[in-house]
This record gives C-alpha cells, structure tokens and sequence, in this order.
C-alpha cells in the first residue's frame, strides 16, 4: 500500500502504478490540470497521497476526478496541516476524522453541500482504508444536546489525559479539561486564554478572566482543578497561552486540531469541549448555585441551555424539596 507511512513495497508500487494506468487519459489531464488554492509548499508533500487515494475510488465510484481530487485535496491538507496527523491513510482516511471535518469546518455550508462532502469524502475513505470500520453517518441536520460525562467517562477522560505520548500534550490535554470541566470555558475561550488573564489567591482559589469576542466574564475554577491550573502557570513566562503555550495561532480550531491528533484508547469518551462545559453547568446546578450567579459566570444570556441540562441535574428527595421550598434549607 502506497498510501501507508513507512517502507513502500515493490509490489504496492507496481500496483498503484497499474491503477493509475488504468485511468482514463481525460481523468489523468484533470488530475494534472488541477491547481489547489492552498500553499504550494505544503501540496507539493500531500498531492501524491492524495492523488492516489483519489485514483483508488475512481474504479468504485461514479463520481469524476474533477469532483473528488478538490474535496480530498482540502481535507488531507487540513488532517496534516491543521489537525497535526500523520500522512496516512489508516489516520487521515477516518469515518471520526471525516465527520468532524464536515460537521465543524464546513458549518457556514448548507446542509446538501456538506452532505455531499462528506459523501464524496467516504467514497475515497473506503476506497483508501478499507479496513477502518464504517459507521452509519449521522444526520448533519440533527442537533443532539452534548450530554454530560459521567463520573466514569471522567475518569476514562483522566486517563486520556496522562497517556498521552509527550509530557507537553499531557499538560495540554489536562489543561484542557480543567478550563473546560473545571472553569465551562469554549472552545475559542480556551484558545485565547493567556497567562496574565489567571490569578492565584493566597487560599488556592483560581480566578481567571475569559474573552469571547466582545464578551468578557470571570469565572472561579472549581477546587477539583485548581491544583491543575495553578501547577501550570506557575512556569509560564507572562502573557503566554494557558492552553498549548508554545504556539503562536490563535485561529477557532486550535483545540479541535489538537484533540484530532492526541492518541485516544479504546473506551476514551468523545473529548468535547462543549460536553466539557455542560458537564461544569451541570455541576454547578448539583451544587445549587443560584441562576444569575451561573449565568454571569457563564456568560449566558437565557435560561435556555441551563433548562435544556436541568434533566441531568439529580433531584433532592421529597423532603429536602419540602425544606427548600418552605425557605428552612
């Protein structure tokens, strides 16, 4: 198999060579006629890869060349230039991959024409790594509430956390959990999120300031991750990102691209950082804390998400309902 990392075998070269043989001299002139609009240094080490990938579904699909080589082009560009992964195809052709791409990077899309996409990209997919197991599409007109973890899951997320293969990803990665489980920061909360904008108190407690475009709110990390966030600022230069601080972006998918490039075990729970924060607000409404003061914390406008979460919230028993109610708890 050309497409797989490491020692390419004579045999696999000679195949690849004979499906691309195989095209058709119109498919081959567009192959070789198409000109991506990305940066030319990094095509010219993935349009092999890709072009491959795309001469194998060609045989076991209808669709053109024209119409499969864009789509593919932009999405391994985005799996090893964004995401971070390897070049191949057993990681880069993945049904999690192609999904998250569809669903995350192409939300200003309609709905048919991410459909389409994410079509076009499983024909190759299956046809590049057959062996990856396929799972039923979800709709991408569905908009599932990102339930809670589990205390279980949360544990599986620990470990995720420390078997990581570097000791500047485990940091990251339990960074991560402690702004999203501990603090309810987004995605894009996390990624802009510097140094400065955290403060220790003599008692422990961590208080850091989130920005969100306009919106700017301050958020107290709950006792289970103090411990975390104060660790890692300690050694942190002045207005450093928390999250990730070696790097220079600061573009929305700076957490999506690293979570696609962790190693992930089986059992690993979904790492989302909007499951993340419902699992903070879900928290906080276990632990009663009052409505106005959630929703200033986290920077809600409605009751909205919190109603949508309330059913997750465990429910006192009769009489402490009694007692909350009567005002004598």
């Amino acid at each position: 198999m050309t497409l797989r990392k490491g020692i390419v075998s004579d045999e696999a070269k000679t195949a690849m060579t004979s499906v691309r043989g195989a095209m058709s001299p119109e498919s081959v002139q567009k192959m070789n006629d198409y000109t991506p609009e990305l940066p030319s240094q990094y095509v010219a080490k993935i349009r092999t890869f890709t072009e491959d990938a795309v001469a194998l579904a060609l045989p076991q699909t209808s669709y053109t060349v024209e119409t499969l080589l864009r789509p593919t082009m932009h999405f391994v560009y985005w799996v090893v230039f964004v995401a971070g992964a390897e070049l191949d195809a057993s990681v880069v052709f993945s049904r999690e991959l192609i999904e998250y791409y569809v669903r995350e990077t192409m939300s200003n899309l309609t709905e048919g024409t991410r459909r389409n996409y994410r079509s076009w990209l499983f024909r190759v997919a299956e046809a590049a790594n057959p062996e990856a197991n396929p799972h039923n599409p979800m709709p991408l007109n569905e908009r599932a509430l990102d339930t809670p973890y589990t205390s279980g899951e949360l544990v599986r997320l620990n470990r995720w956390t420390a078997g990581q293969g570097t000791s500047y990803s485990r940091d990251a990665a339990k960074v991560l959990v402690a702004l999203g489980v501990g603090a309810g920061l987004s995605s894009r909360e996390i990624a802009m999120l510097r140094r400065d904008d955290l403060t220790v108190a003599e008692n422990g407690t961590v208080t850091l300031v989130a920005t969100k475009g306009t919106k700017v709110r301050e958020v107290v990390v709950a006792v289970d991750y103090e411990n975390t966030i104060a660790s890692a600022i300690k050694v942190m230069p002045e207005n450093t990102f928390v999250f990730l601080p070696q790097r220079t972006r600061t573009e929305n998918d700076v957490v999506s691209a690293f979570v696609a490039r962790t190693s992930r075990p089986t059992g690993t729970p979904t790492v989302r950082v909007q499951r993340m924060r419902n699992t903070w607000l879900v928290t906080q409404m276990t632990n009663r804390v009052d409505v106005l003061t959630l929703m200033e914390a986290a920077g809600l406008q409605s009751l909205e998400s919190i109603s949508r979460l309330a059913g997750f919230v465990p429910r006192p028993s009769s009489p402490e309902r009694i007692a909350q109610l009567r005002g004598t708890k």
